[in-house]
């Protein structure tokens, strides 16, 4: 068997391979043997039909046959003997087989190509310092105070701390986006569930008005597609209300089961509480700056192959997986690349990075983190030893929290050899990039992905390709 290699591009490859007619020639003819012995016919007794007639028969049937298995058997052994792994389905190119030549087929695939990851000694991170303060206690109370607030409707214009409900839809340069409209979205003025310019526009309307206006939104909005981008929003207000707000007393505290110890119970039960989730904060946020540094010191060329496999488990995972008619496959490939691709693309990337560095610096999986991270988790839980038993029995779940310690795991690694210097920060700070905006966040960018506390690790997505 003969075999040649040929790069068409940084990811393609075509494979040629030649298989000698003695080989193709003998198993053809091992099989009309052996078939030749199986044939009943009538005027010949059973196994003594002539060859030549089994050949007129079957010879078609029997040289596919042939064929397919020659190239499936040879196809496999290219592959190992030149260390290919193709990423896509091979498209197969066979040359008509001439009796007494040898057989040639060709073979177009995607493959990864090779890099390796650089850049993690002049990475630069900035590790938060904080503390939470007396003041982010009483900022927290009173977001809960906010949360338990009676809502009532009013006929006026909204004002400042209204609640505000409206529908809206937005295009920009007229055209319409991705989770461009929606009925019936509740806004808070002035309490940060929209940015500043939208809520000042929004201030002033008065219940049953329409209005439409242009409005830029922030460079850093978490929803990519509109991020920087100036949109046309058609705005019908259904109502205005206003709050009223609970006392801050023992009731109060009373509603969050405490129900000893009032007020200073309530404190000390948040600062707890705000503290963990300050640690995972500051983790969260430096996790974050090392993806991002990989990306930018190693860009990867990858396979469109590996990118559809990645955006239609992501489709699958959100609902959007449907059969289609044939006409409709492309619109529905092109929305789902649209809500999709980028963060696929990521998360792969990040994925093959991480995977390069565990494998090419011998980084092995700690069990011991294994367990306490799965410790970690669990204690934001009533009963986290219910809980921690729930997951060991869910061979899924174990699987996504080994990969996440993993992932954590090689972070560590990098940080230990980046460029890590620490910066006066706080509680808010520190937690802002947490919060959702509340209008036109249908997609959660790529890095929004990230802060979530169990989302599929990025090792996970090119997990497959890793040998």
């Amino acid at each position: 068997m003969q075999v040649s290699v040929e790069a068409l591009n940084d990811l393609e490859r075509r494979v040629t391979v030649q298989v000698p007619a003695e080989q193709v020639n003998k198993e053809i003819q091992n099989r009309l043997q052996a078939l030749s012995r199986q044939l009943k016919m009538a005027g010949f007794r059973p196994g003594k039909v002539p060859l030549k007639m089994v050949k007129q028969l079957h010879g078609h049937q029997v040289q596919a046959e042939v064929i397919s298995d020659l190239m499936e058997q040879s196809l496999r052994d290219a592959l190992i003997q030149e260390k290919l792994n193709p990423l896509s389905q091979p498209r197969i190119d066979p040359k008509p087989l001439e009796e007494g030549q040898d057989f040639e087929y060709s073979v177009t695939f995607e493959i990864l190509p090779p890099f390796e990851t650089t850049g993690v000694e002049t990475l630069q991170i900035e590790r938060p310092l904080a503390d939470v303060t007396e003041q982010d206690i009483d900022e927290m109370i009173e977001t809960l105070r906010w949360q338990q607030a009676n809502w009532s409707p009013v006929e006026r214009p909204a004002e400042w701390n209204d609640r505000i409900e409206i529908d809206f839809t937005g295009a920009i340069d007229g055209e319409s986006f991705p989770g461009h409209q929606a009925k019936n979205t509740s806004l808070i003025l002035g309490r940060k569930t929209a940015f500043p310019e939208l809520e000042q526009k929004l201030i002033g309307l008065s219940p049953d008005a329409e209005t439409e206006f242009d409005v830029t939104f922030p460079l850093d909005y978490p929803t990519r597609n509109v991020a920087g981008q100036t949109v046309h929003l058609q705005i019908k207000v259904h109502r205005v209300e206003e709050a009223t707000l609970p006392e801050i007393d023992d009731a109060f505290a009373a509603r969050y089961d405490i129900h000893e110890g009032g007020l200073a119970q309530l404190r000390q039960s948040l600062r707890g509480n705000m503290e963990r989730e300050l640690r995972e904060g500051i983790k969260t946020t430096i996790k974050h700056q090392v993806f991002q540094g990989l990306l930018q010191a190693n860009p990867i060329t990858l396979p469109q192959a590996l990118v559809n496999q990645e955006i239609d488990q992501m489709a699958t995972q959100m609902g959007l997986s449907v059969n289609t008619k044939d006409e409709d496959k492309e619109a529905l490939r092109q929305l789902k690349d649209h809500l999709f691709g980028a963060q696929a693309r990521r998360r792969l990337t990040l994925g093959l990075l991480l995977t390069d560095l565990a494998t090419r610096h011998h980084i092995e999986l700690d069990e011991q983190r294994v367990r306490d991270f799965l410790q970690s988790l669990a204690a934001t839980y009533e009963e986290p030893e219910q809980w921690i038993k729930a997951c060991e029995q869910d061979a899924t779940a174990m699987s996504s929290i080994r990969e996440l310690a993993f992932e954590n795991q090689v972070i560590d690694w990098v940080l230990e050899r980046a460029q890590v210097i620490e910066k006066t920060s706080n509680f808010s700070e520190v937690m802002a990039p947490l919060q959702r905006p509340a209008l036109l966040a249908d997609q959660q960018s790529a890095e929004m992905e990230e802060m979530s506390s169990l989302q599929q690790p990025a090792l996970s997505a090119a997990q497959e390709f890793s040998s």
